[in-house]
């Protein structure tokens, strides 16, 4: 069932990222990786679809109503970015019981899991977290508030790697147990590949693509070997990016092989791999480029 729905979402800036005529149905009880450029519009479309930021024009419905201007539905959907802030002065423990009040659904006990687990100082006031514990802290509320759809813009960006390894468990772990739609932007899809249902790629802040992640695994291949040989064998054969290191030539094929290609590339030692979700975002951006669109 879809659970916020966005018909032909438009905002237009001048000399910034802009979205133009984004229209897409969120599913309830889903995962979703928003992924692009810098210049994507990816965090201006997470803060329209939150009512954050109002589109020139366009539809949201969240559970099938008006979302923006509508009160009573803000304790279904919780927003943050990573830039969120709070008062200096509130410690952390206050702003749970802050998030506590907005959230009807709102999770003390697993909030001070993920703080203890994190390290964190219930009592220390905000103004004195690091920039990286400012950001753990905005994905643990984040987590906590079991809204019905969570949205989090980049959460994450200038945690460790081992932090946010960690987290995405947790996010991963906590969704099995209590499911709900979350979307997340993200300059990390690597990292989001084993949890994510469906990744949105934008450019420009125009969706062009989207895929599961079974469907990136099964329409993409690498074909690797020696660059000479592998050259001749795929002459005929559409591809959508490659790369060269000496004489070792990768291709990728925006397609499943059939049998008889996987025999003719095994025999000549040509390996065949999957190919990882932010490669084929790479490859399909500089398609888009090298097209001027």
């Amino acid at each position: 069932m879809s659970v916020l729905v966005c018909e032909k979402i438009t905002k237009i800036r001048k000399k910034q990222p802009s979205i133009r005529n984004f229209s897409y149905n969120f599913l309830d009880n889903q995962i979703y990786a928003v992924v692009g450029k810098s210049d994507s519009g990816k965090e201006l479309l997470l803060e329209i679809l939150s009512a954050r930021t109002k589109a020139d024009s366009g539809n949201i419905y969240l559970d099938g109503e008006p979302f923006p201007n509508n009160r009573k539905m803000s304790g279904r959907l919780c927003y943050l970015a990573n830039d969120s802030e709070f008062p200096g002065h509130l410690r952390v423990k206050t702003i749970c019981r802050i998030m506590e009040s907005f959230y009807p659904k709102w999770d003390n006990g697993y909030a001070y899991e993920l703080l203890d687990f994190f390290k964190f100082d219930p009592g220390k006031m905000f103004k004195n977290l690091e920039k990286n514990q400012k950001q753990l802290l905005i994905g643990i509320l984040g987590l906590a508030s079991r809204a019905n759809v969570t949205v989090l813009n980049n959460p994450l960006d200038s945690v460790d790697i081992k932090d946010r390894f960690e987290y995405f468990n947790f996010l991963y772990d906590h969704h099995l147990r209590y499911p709900r739609t979350v979307i997340i932007s993200t300059n990390h899809i690597d990292e989001l590949e084993s949890i994510a249902g469906r990744i949105l790629f934008l450019d420009k802040g125009i969706l062009f693509e989207n895929f599961t992640v079974e469907e990136i695994r099964d329409n993409f291949r690498y074909l690797s070997g020696k660059s000479e040989v592998l050259r001749s064998l795929v002459s005929n054969i559409k591809i959508i990016g490659y790369e060269e290191r000496d004489n070792y030539l990768t291709v990728c094929v925006p397609r499943r092989l059939s049998k008889d290609e996987t025999r003719k590339f095994q025999r000549y030692l040509i390996n065949i791999s999957e190919v990882p979700a932010h490669k084929v975002f790479i490859y399909l951006v500089n398609l888009r480029e090298l097209k001027g669109i």
